[in-house]
């Protein structure tokens, strides 16, 4: 999907982003082992890790009283 779609950024969600920085490393890895030479992706977890729902449900809410 990374060779397809050519993302500048990937943001892994849910409880796979607490994994850790090692799992992190290993999947950095794997994708540059797997992807076209000259391409660069950046792997990272989510900032609002467990209240990203929340948080966008705060901002559509916010969208729909304006």
């Amino acid at each position: 999907a990374i060779t397809l779609m050519n993302p500048q950024r990937v943001v892994v969600g849910g409880g796979v982003a607490k994994s850790g920085p090692r799992y992190f490393e290993m999947v950095r890895a794997a994708a540059r082992a797997n992807v076209l030479p000259g391409m660069t992706v950046d792997i990272v977890p989510a900032a609002l890790g467990d209240d990203a729902p929340l948080w966008g449900a705060v901002v559509l809410a916010g969208d729909l009283l304006n």
